[in-house]
């Protein structure tokens, strides 16, 4: 059985030490910065101990009868208690790809063409195998066992641990001081963790300084030792290699930036030209693609390798689809989703429209059958005869879309950015609880008059500014908020960027 994660915060680090023979309790504040070899040791065995302990739980589940059997009702019983004890994705593969998972049951999805899966079919144990989902946005590592019955691999038991909550909790239980940093590379140089959860799937290798570059290079090399480099001032780290993991961790103490760089600001004249952009790049990709390929509908062939070549521009983008003249959903890429195939999407509005009216469209946000809030950016496709054949569909998370181009600045605290359509339909915004949310008519804007107001105004006008009364982010105080607005727009469709701040703090 899996040690439940609220007793690894606050004792994990000693059993996992105690297992060694070794009576150590977790590293102290002032531990960490006299003795930061010992203090590395300590957390490198922690962490490998917590993906054993996962990889044992997942080989439980994979030889009981439930497994044995293929029976995932099961097999289900088994992970839900898995998962109580560690948040990520427990899931239940077969050797076609397809699969089980806790929350969908089965997911209509498939994982053949996952890195890891060719090994795992073949018998090897899956360890912390980086993955990053299009559809989730979840930054994971992969932990699996594949389930043998006479001789032969009938399937595979896995889990995708969340990083961000997993580094969130390391950083509660190492607690460094402010002048200490952190991070655990994959052989590879992939950043697995960080101290700082931005930092989290880098790749150390190809985008860190060139001293990390060089450090880290050497790093994975050898299984300890030290090393010096900069990055926002020089860095003194101890690293060592986790000892069933194919990892390492290093732990690196900041000296004071003499070059302070002037503070970034985000500001809308820079922020929303740049959405801007994005979404006019991968319009204009679309549109050279499709003005570049004469679509024949009846060769599957042709029209995986057009939206592939969609797809690999635009890296952004969750899917590319195929859409015929009856709507229906013929092809898509990536091959995650092939299971949606020959679906009859006919009713869906923005796929409604084009049947109506072939033309280019940027769509209104609507709930995917991914799973999630979406928008399309799509264009009608006509075959050799110059027939409307149907239409080329680019689906987009705006989060996945808008986040990147957030990290380009620097956001304070008490600012907040929500991009809202001019129905009223927030589409983004930091508290994922209100994306999807309808200004005009959801509860939780009701008893906030001001706020109502200015949503008018700001569905009324492309530009503007005013104030309102609201909550505070994470907080239950209602606080003044002023905000400011501009827009973006694609094919007769606009959202509303805001920018809101309090002024009296």
């Amino acid at each position: 059985m899996s040690l439940n994660i609220n007793r690894l915060i606050f004792a994990g680090l000693l059993l996992s030490l105690l297992a060694c023979g070794k009576e150590t309790a977790p590293p102290s504040q002032t531990d960490a910065p006299s003795t930061p070899e010992s203090s590395l040791t300590a957390h490198s065995q922690y962490l490998d101990a917590l993906f054993a302990d996962t990889q044992a739980g997942l080989e439980a589940v994979a030889v009981s009868p439930a497994a044995q059997s293929g029976n995932w009702a099961g097999i289900k019983q088994q992970l839900v208690k898995l998962e109580a004890e560690r948040p990520g994705t427990y899931f239940y593969v077969l050797p076609d790809g397809n699969y089980y998972s806790l929350a969908l049951d089965y997911t209509n999805l498939n994982l053949s063409d996952r890195g890891y899966f060719q090994g795992l079919f073949a018998g090897k144990p899956v360890k912390g195998f980086p993955i990053y989902s299009r559809s989730s946005g979840k930054k994971s590592a992969l932990v699996a066992a594949p389930v043998m019955a006479d001789g032969k691999v009938t399937g595979a038991i896995g889990a995708s641990i969340y990083l961000d909550e997993l580094h969130t909790a390391l950083n509660k239980m190492f607690a460094l001081p402010t002048d200490y940093t952190w991070f655990v590379v994959d052989a590879e140089g992939n950043t697995i963790l960080d101290r700082d959860s931005d930092f989290i799937f880098m790749n150390a290798l190809s985008q860190g300084g060139p001293s990390l570059q060089e450090g880290v290079s050497q790093a994975l090399e050898t299984e300890s030792s030290s090393l010096q480099y900069e990055s926002g001032g020089v860095r003194h780290a101890w690293y060592q290699k986790l000892p069933n993991m194919n990892w390492w961790m290093f732990m690196a103490k900041v000296e004071p930036d003499t070059q302070i760089a002037p503070q970034l600001t985000l500001s809308l004249e820079r922020f929303v030209p740049e959405l801007q952009a994005a979404l006019e790049r991968i319009d204009v990709s679309m549109a050279g693609k499709l003005k570049q390929h004469v679509l024949k509908p009846q060769n599957e062939t042709d029209i995986r390798a057009l939206l592939s070549s969609i797809l690999d521009e635009n890296t952004n983008l969750i899917n590319v689809a195929f859409i015929d003249r009856r709507g229906f959903l013929r092809q898509i890429e990536p091959s995650d989703y092939r299971n949606f195939e020959n679906a009859n999407i006919r009713s869906q509005p923005q796929v409604a429209s084009m049947l109506r009216e072939p033309r280019p469209l940027f769509s209104k946000a609507f709930d995917s059958v991914e799973g999630f809030l979406a928008v399309d950016i799509a264009h009608p496709v006509r075959n050799v005869e110059q027939e409307f054949a149907g239409s080329v569909s680019a689906l987009i998370r705006p989060a996945l879309l808008i986040e990147p181009l957030l990290k380009k600045t620097n956001i304070p605290e008490d600012y907040e950015l929500w991009v809202m359509q001019p129905d009223g339909m927030i589409v983004y915004d930091r508290d994922e609880d209100e994306v999807g949310r309808m200004l005009f008519s959801d509860a939780l804007y009701a008893d906030y008059e001001s706020l109502l107001k200015l949503g008018k105004s700001i569905v009324t006008s492309p530009s503007g500014e005013g104030s309102y009364l609201f909550l505070a982010q994470g907080a239950a105080d209602k606080v003044i908020k002023k905000a400011v607005w501009q827009t973006v727009r694609l094919h007769e469709n606009e959202w509303r960027v805001i920018l809101t701040y309090k002024p009296y703090e």
